[in-house]
């Protein structure tokens, strides 16, 4: 480990820790919906945090290995790309969801209205000419 830590650095590895112990403890835990995609996910990205919050050089590493030289903005590139890929999935989520809702609140709208029978023609006033409705005084 680093010496001469900022506080930045330990406060973003701090934070990166508390987020792997408190998924893994969700996962391990049988916590509802915890995944092993999501448990997996969650804690690469904060391993990954926590990485480069104490290793901040290894960013070079990474930005070589993908072939954009000795450059950060590979990793910011990257964090828009998962960004994105993020925030794609949850609008898709919140579409499926106001779809679901909707339907539900459909069905409990038509489940309350009494069974009707086929719609009949109706006839116009017969003590009208035009078939408009005389208004009765």
């Amino acid at each position: 480990m680093p010496t001469g830590l900022s506080i930045y650095q330990f406060l973003l590895a701090a934070i990166a820790l508390t987020f792997i112990v408190s998924g893994s403890l969700r996962f391990f835990g049988g916590a509802y919906r915890q995944t092993l995609f999501r448990f997996l996910l969650g804690s690469v990205l904060w391993a990954a945090v926590l990485v480069f919050s104490l290793f901040p050089r290894a960013s070079h590493v990474v930005s070589q290995w993908f072939g954009f030289g000795e450059n950060l903005n590979t990793l910011i590139f990257i964090g828009f790309v998962l960004v994105f890929i993020a925030l794609f999935k949850l609008v898709g989520a919140v579409e499926r969801l106001e779809q679901s809702i909707t339907e539900i609140v459909r069905k409990e709208a038509l489940r309350g209205l009494p069974a009707r029978s086929a719609p009949t023609a109706t006839r116009p006033d017969s003590g009208s000419a035009s078939g408009t409705v005389s208004s009765r005084r």
